[in-house]
């Protein structure tokens, strides 16, 4: 890492720091984000986690996840505040600025330090720092690999180990993605050795479903699947009237499309959600299908090769014919 002493110059005296993550927070965004917070605090830095918009009910109970700034939830002067006095901010998880939505503007015209740490494929470079590693699981794991260069794993405590192996955990999809390495592993045992309880992240994050959710997935089985045989494609569609109907929150959604592409035979799987203000896509592949590119072209979006998103401003049903016709042009790719 050459820029590793460069970070540590920066970090030699006290600071106000800013931690930020992406949009709608995952748990490796928000896990590397509130491990990030509390080492720093630990260095006497006075370090403030501001996200976009909401996170998952499910990551609530992480250390430091109720002292989080949201920005959308009527906080923007006060996160605005934060920012205007930050000597550095830090980007975690996430690879161009358009992923902090509403937030953009003010970390771009700051002149705070910015440093990046992510593990997506690099769309730009804002920052004056910048850590990145598409080879990594999870920003979280990368974070680890930091915080070992900076020599203080030492102040790796209980807290900040759970913190850093949720983010590890949810991105590998509990270790179960093609992402998944022996570097990973041992990076997760390091993290127990720290303390991290795996019980309780297990519980919490998998184990920890309302009904409502529970229920809405029996009917998005049943009600809202489709499956292109001949495309080796499966889809979810959900409407702005299923969110209403069964009381979804943020987060309740996550982990459907791993559904569609559980199928056997099925290489290409998406989920499409109909928004308040846009439709939102979640694409997930095997083997080659490279959905990160997809969803670059097709939905303004990015990712990973097997892992992307975006946003479609068109109608749920133009969104759906898109997509299909998307999948058809593509028939070639998604059946070898």
């Amino acid at each position: 890492m050459e820029d590793i002493s460069a970070l540590k110059a920066l970090l030699s005296t006290p600071k106000h720091i800013v931690v930020t993550v992406h949009h709608r927070p995952d748990g490796d965004a928000l896990g590397s984000g509130l491990g990030l917070a509390a080492l720093l605090r630990k260095q006497q830095h006075q370090v403030q986690v501001i996200a976009p918009s909401a996170y998952p009910d499910f990551l609530g109970w992480l250390p430091g996840a109720p002292d989080v700034i949201v920005f959308e939830k009527k906080n923007q002067q006060k996160a605005s505040d934060f920012l205007k006095k930050a000597d550095v901010i830090f980007c975690v998880d996430f690879p161009t600025l358009c992923r902090l939505n509403g937030m953009e503007a003010m970390v771009r015209e700051t002149t705070a330090t910015k440093v990046v740490i992510d593990h997506h494929p690099n769309e730009g470079e804002f920052a004056a720092l910048a850590f990145r590693d598409t080879t990594s699981a999870a920003t979280a794991e990368l974070l680890y690999e930091i915080f070992e260069g900076l020599g203080v794993q030492d102040l790796i405590d209980k807290d900040i180990a759970e913190c850093l192996y949720v983010g590890i955990m949810t991105d590998t999809g509990s270790f179960k993605h093609a992402t998944t390495t022996a570097k990973t592993h041992r990076i997760a045992a390091r993290l127990i050795d720290h303390g991290a309880d795996i019980t309780k992240a297990t519980h919490w994050v998998c184990r920890n479903n309302s009904l409502n959710k529970l229920a809405f997935l029996g009917f998005a089985l049943s009600h809202r699947f489709v499956v292109l045989k001949e495309y080796n494609t499966a889809y979810f569609f959900i409407t702005a009237e299923d969110y209403k109907n069964y009381a979804l929150e943020t987060g309740d959604t996550e982990g459907l499309v791993d559904y569609a592409l559980s199928v056997r035979n099925i290489a290409f799987a998406a989920t499409i959600k109909e928004k308040k203000d846009c439709i939102s896509l979640s694409l997930r592949s095997s083997g080659e299908v490279p959905v990160n590119l997809w969803a670059k072209e097709h939905f303004g979006g990015g990712g990973h090769k097997n892992a992307a998103g975006g946003i479609s401003q068109l109608t749920l049903a133009e969104t759906v014919a898109k997509f299909e016709d998307l999948v058809k042009i593509n028939k070639k790719t998604l059946t070898n």
